[in-house]
């Protein structure tokens, strides 16, 4: 026997009885185990919560390794897999979820929107959900829990002052129109409005006040949007520039105002809410203005007209320039009374310091009441509220009250197949100094 035979044999006997003593390397029992693990199909479909509806394009990731997948079109999805990995499942807007996988087939997830994420994401033109950073424009989002921790009669009221750019004021008192307008005014001949997008659906809504003079100047109704519950409000998007609008044509060269209302949550069993708020308004100051003299031309006194009745004093005239107050000077003035014979009466020129405080009324106080019932199963979504807004004014006789009715609905009816519907009933009472 050679040497060399005789020194392997050795050496094959010396390493069995190592192996024998110490134990096999935790590697190689683990690699035969592993070798034994076979893959496994895995299939299933993603949801959100929020709506019930498939979500495409969601990242299906193994823990630990490389291998992943995305959901299609119809939100489904298939990846092979071990036995006991674990899929970790992101979506832009939506929490993150990690889900053991334990030798099953199918699993189905339901995603969860993540308050954090849609910090970082905007609803652009058409409804679609993108990242802020990759937009060309600017986009502003406002939750629509902002709208309602102070309500106002009109939705646009309670934007003021959130979003940068963005102009809105009021026309008039309760229930008038509210003038929006994005990056300044751009015309000369319209009323640089921008469209309005509710779930889809464009809405007009142009002043309706502004046209006509004289006898032809309009009573303002307020313009459509005015009509909208704030209470059912999920977010605003308001889009700035024309390539923002650019999908929406010429009616959105003005900007485009994007209105998310609520549904009902996939999943979620029926629930009943309630909600109240309410809203004083009161009068900071009062501008100052001068009460010592009459409107008219000339500072006049009795010696200088002969008589002790002066010249008739009328609205029309010059303010700040008449006769002096409370100085025992009599004239004819716009309310004077009558006597049989239908002439004038002269009274006595007084001031009346206070007269626009004791004109408006102390405070102006608005109440809002809301009832929602909420329920989602299988083939049917869906969210239904009422709410009473009751607003008393600070001028007398500017009461405004408004009920809403709103339904947001879906079933569906086939995997490939869901109808949905949003109703929004509004009926709106006016009382002013003309009846309701």
């Amino acid at each position: 026997m050679s040497i060399n035979l005789y020194l392997r044999k050795i050496s094959f006997w010396i390493a069995l009885a190592l192996l024998t003593v110490c134990g096999a390397p935790e590697s190689f029992a683990n690699h035969g185990i592993d070798d034994l693990a076979q893959p496994i199909q895995v299939t299933g479909t993603v949801i959100s919560a929020a709506d019930g509806l498939t979500l495409p394009g969601v990242t299906i990731r193994v823990k630990d390794s490389q291998s992943g997948t995305v959901t299609d079109l119809d939100g489904t999805y298939e990846i092979e897999v071990a036995p006991d990995a674990v899929l970790v499942f992101s979506y832009i807007g939506f929490s993150t979820q990690e889900i053991s996988v334990n030798s099953r087939s199918v699993i189905n997830v339901i995603m969860q929107e993540s308050a954090e994420a849609l910090d970082e994401v905007v609803i652009t033109a058409l409804g679609i959900k993108r990242e802020e950073k990759s937009l060309g424009y600017s986009v502003a989002t406002i939750d629509g829990a902002e709208l309602n921790k102070v309500v106002r009669e009109n939705v646009l009221s309670g934007l003021a002052g959130k979003v940068s750019g963005v102009s809105i004021s009021n026309t008039g008192g309760a229930g008038s129109s509210v003038n929006m307008v994005i990056r300044g005014a751009t015309s000369l001949s319209t009323d640089n409005q921008p469209l309005f997008v509710v779930d889809g659906v464009p809405l007009g809504s142009s002043i309706n006040n502004v046209g006509g003079f004289g006898d032809d100047n309009r009573v303002d109704y307020g313009n459509a949007i005015a009509d909208l519950d704030p209470s059912s409000i999920e977010s605003i998007s308001i889009l700035k520039g024309p390539s923002a609008a650019a999908l929406y044509g010429t009616r959105a060269g003005n900007g485009v105002v994007l209105i998310t209302t609520k549904k009902a949550i996939a999943g979620q069993p029926m629930k009943v809410s309630a909600t109240t708020n309410t809203v004083f308004d009161l009068p900071s100051r009062y501008v100052n203005t001068q009460t010592r003299f009459s409107t008219g031309h000339f500072s006049l006194r009795p010696e200088d007209v002969g008589s002790g009745i002066l010249p008739p004093i009328r609205p029309a005239d010059e303010a700040g320039a008449g006769p002096e107050n409370d100085k025992g000077y009599w004239a004819i003035q716009w309310d004077a009374p009558r006597d049989a014979n239908g002439a004038e009466i002269p009274t006595e020129l007084r001031s009346y310091p206070n007269n626009i405080q004791n004109f408006l009324n102390d405070y102006a106080l608005t109440t809002t009441n809301g009832v929602t019932v909420s329920n989602s199963n299988p083939y049917l979504n869906y969210r239904l509220g009422f709410t009473n807004m009751t607003h008393r004014g600070l001028i007398p006789n500017s009461d405004l009250n408004r009920n809403n009715l709103t339904l947001a609905a879906s079933s569906k009816l086939h995997d490939k197949l869901t109808i949905s519907t949003n109703i929004n009933c509004t009926a709106i009472q006016r009382i002013s100094i003309f009846g309701s």
